[in-house]
């Protein structure tokens, strides 16, 4: 998870029932490849029938959910994210 600064509403509920989101989550791909979505990508899905692309689908569906779970913060590794990344902020 990528915890961000402020929040977002769903563009798409009325503005007095839009839930919130503040960041995203992160899921590995294959080698050298990291997906991210906003933490209301569960929200679009069932609400606004959002399908994600199948590659993310993929990806998620094969997350280890026991070595996810038994991972704490801030210790989430991170090892899909090759060392000599560019990053545009810092």
């Amino acid at each position: 998870m990528n915890v961000c600064l402020g929040v977002h509403e769903c563009d798409f509920c009325p503005e007095d029932e839009a839930p919130e989101g503040n960041g995203e989550v992160r899921i590995p791909g294959g080698p050298g490849i990291a997906y991210a979505a906003p933490f209301l990508i569960t929200h679009y899905v069932t609400a606004h029938g959002y399908r994600p692309p199948q590659a993310f689908i993929d990806a998620v569906l094969a997350v280890d959910l026991d070595t996810w779970a038994a991972t704490r913060w801030p210790d989430v590794p991170f090892p899909w994210v090759p060392d000599d990344v560019e990053r545009l902020l810092e």
